[in-house]
């Protein structure tokens, strides 16, 4: 038998007995919507006409007449059967009842099976399968659920209870809304009629993601408004992939295999029409922030307390409008990058509130101080913001953003502790003098309780801003002091007054630190400065003297010649060629410091900020 013969599946007719069931006919098959039955005995008749028309033709006339006749009945009769399955097909999206599902699955499993027969028809010459194969049935049954989609989203229609404000809203809504109740559906009622392998539900997501993509790029073409710009936008990156990752939807479909919903060429202009508005928008709103706050101050009002402490409400706005803005912008922009854009003006803000800042200072108005602790407390919580959510900016804008916020907040600093130290000049003068050898306790409790009444003021100040403050005043007020020592106003001729100058050193110190420690200095490394340099003044061997030296320039990297110098000085017994000598061995020592690493790195800076001759 030929390849031809051996591919046919030829059914031989029993007789029919009492017992055996009457077989149903096609027609009794479709009509009761058993429409795999009905598609083999289509099969089954398709087979024996094949192989009439192989070996029946210019044998009998008659063979040739039932031929023709049958085909033409088949031909009317895959018709019908296609007709009732595509039409069960196209009415997937209504099902009811588990009995239409069924009917449903009945549908599927025929267009299935159909396509097994046009599969064994594959590889044969033209002349060798049925002229009618392949019948295309899963190919057709595709494309009608694709005109299925289309129509359905053509013909959807708006909530009337949805407050509507432009036709591309309308747009948007009633389509997402119908693709949305679709894919439940799909997911609920159809995806059990097929076969898993089929992956129905990737195929309908896949339709109604190209046809929902091809409205809105239509609808981009177009010069959008602000509103319709945001509104695209937001449904591109948040509100479409939330559709997607809804609980019953994310289960049944890999939404990252779908193209992107809009192409890059049509969302990057609405991307910088959006970045242009929410730039502007920033600006506007910490610009506001900014005049409310000068206007305060050009009024002389005085800032609000709140349990004792000033209200520091601009750090609030700023921070709360800014983030406000950016986690806006991500979420429209479904990129945390891109968000970044509108972070520059941060810094331009900052530029004007430095400008703000320089005018609070240099004026003499009665609410300048109070303004002034407010804007430390404001400079100070933005720093952490920015140190916090560094991920938000770009390198640049968050380095340029840090140092004027350090130019403003060390601005504020200086201006406290140079009130401070003008506070206590006259005191000051007798540090290290004749009266301070004779009452150092004297002298250093006098400094302490006028700087007392100088710092009750930063009591309003929040614990983190005052710490900050309180504990730069702590290390200015001893270097002060360090200094006025060193200005060798006394000379220690003998051991026995270095050990007093040392003692008292050592009890001033303690004291100092105790004071600051209880108003909220954290500066606790500042204990040891004076007792330090005590010691130096205690040692009489230069060889021991030396040795110290170079301990204390590991611990305070910026202990320079001229600080050393000016401090030994006061050791009146100490000869030049000793203070030479033991000049030359600290040289010798910095230099292998800078060789072996960077000191001030790991060191404490202090005795930079002590200037002396």
């Amino acid at each position: 038998m030929t390849k031809k013969l051996g591919m046919l599946n030829i059914f031989k007719r029993h007789p029919k007995k009492n017992n055996i069931p009457e077989v149903p006919t096609f027609k009794q098959n479709l009509q009761a919507c058993r429409f795999v039955d009905a598609g083999k005995q289509l099969i089954t008749r398709e087979d024996r006409l094949f192989e009439l028309k192989q070996d029946g033709i210019g044998s009998k006339m008659k063979l040739v007449e039932e031929e023709e006749d049958s085909e033409a009945r088949l031909a009317k009769d895959y018709e019908d059967w296609l007709e009732a399955v595509m039409q069960t097909l196209e009415n997937s999206l209504d099902l009811q009842s588990p009995e239409e599902q069924e009917v449903l699955k009945e549908a599927v499993r025929a267009i299935l099976q159909e396509e097994e027969q046009d599969m064994r028809w594959e590889g044969f010459q033209e002349k060798e399968h049925p002229p009618w194969r392949p019948r295309r049935c899963k190919q057709n049954h595709e494309a009608l659920l694709e005109r299925l989609v289309q129509r359905r989203m053509e013909e959807a229609q708006l909530d009337p209870s949805i407050e509507i404000h432009s036709s591309l809203q309308q747009l948007i809504i009633c389509k997402a809304k119908r693709m949305k109740e679709d894919l439940l559906k799909v997911a609920t009622w159809v995806s059990s009629c097929y076969p898993e392998q089929e992956n129905v539900c990737q195929f309908y997501a896949t339709l109604y993601h190209k046809t929902f993509s091809a409205r809105l790029r239509e609808a981009a073409e177009y010069t959008l408004c602000d509103e319709d710009c945001v509104l695209l936008l937001q449904w591109v990156n948040q509100d479409y992939p939330n559709i997607l990752n809804g609980r019953m939807i994310k289960e049944v479909i890999d939404h990252s295999k779908l193209d992107p919903l809009l192409p890059e060429d049509v969302t990057a202009p609405l991307e910088q029409q959006f970045l242009t508005i929410e730039e502007r928008e920033v600006s506007r709103c910490l610009h506001k922030i900014l005049d409310r706050e000068g206007t305060a101050w050009k009024e002389g009002e005085l800032p609000q307390l709140r349990d004792q402490v000033y209200c520091c409400d601009q750090a609030i706005d700023v921070i709360q409008c800014f983030h406000k803005h950016v986690e806006y912008a991500q979420k429209v922009l479904g990129d945390e990058t891109k968000a970044q854009m509108i972070t520059c003006q941060m810094r331009h803000f900052l530029t004007d509130y430095k400008a703000f800042h320089a005018k609070v200072m240099k004026s003499k108005q009665t609410n300048t101080e109070a303004v002034l602790m407010v804007n430390l407390s404001c400079l100070i919580q933005c720093r952490d913001y920015f140190t916090k959510k560094a991920h938000l900016f770009p390198e640049d804008v968050k380095t340029d953003c840090l140092s004027l916020l350090a130019t403003m907040i060390k601005g504020s600093h200086h201006h406290f502790t140079s009130n401070m130290l003008k506070e206590l000049k006259d005191l000051y003068m007798k540090v290290g003098s004749s009266e301070w050898l004779k009452d150092s306790e004297g002298v250093c409790e006098e400094l302490l309780t006028k700087l007392d009444r100088h710092i009750q003021k930063f009591n309003n100040l929040d614990k983190m801003c005052c710490q900050e403050l309180l504990g730069g005043m702590h290390k200015e007020f001893l270097a002060e002091y360090v200094r006025k020592m060193m200005k060798q106003k006394i000379k220690l001729s003998n051991k026995t007054q270095q050990q007093m100058a040392a003692s008292s050193l050592c009890i001033n110190s303690e004291r100092i630190h105790t004071y600051f420690t209880a108003a909220g200095s954290n500066m606790d490394w500042l204990k040891d400065i004076l007792p330090n340099l005590a010691g130096l003044l205690k040692l009489q061997d230069p060889n021991t003297i030396k040795l110290e030296l170079a301990t204390l320039m590991k611990l305070y990297p910026d202990l320079s010649e001229r600080h050393i110098s000016a401090w030994l000085r006061l050791k009146g017994n100490l000869s030049p060629s000793d203070l030479k000598k033991i000049l030359e061995s600290i040289t010798c020592s910095q230099d292998q410091l800078r060789d072996t690493q960077d000191s001030l790195q790991f060191g404490k800076s202090f005795f930079s900020i002590v200037r002396v001759k």
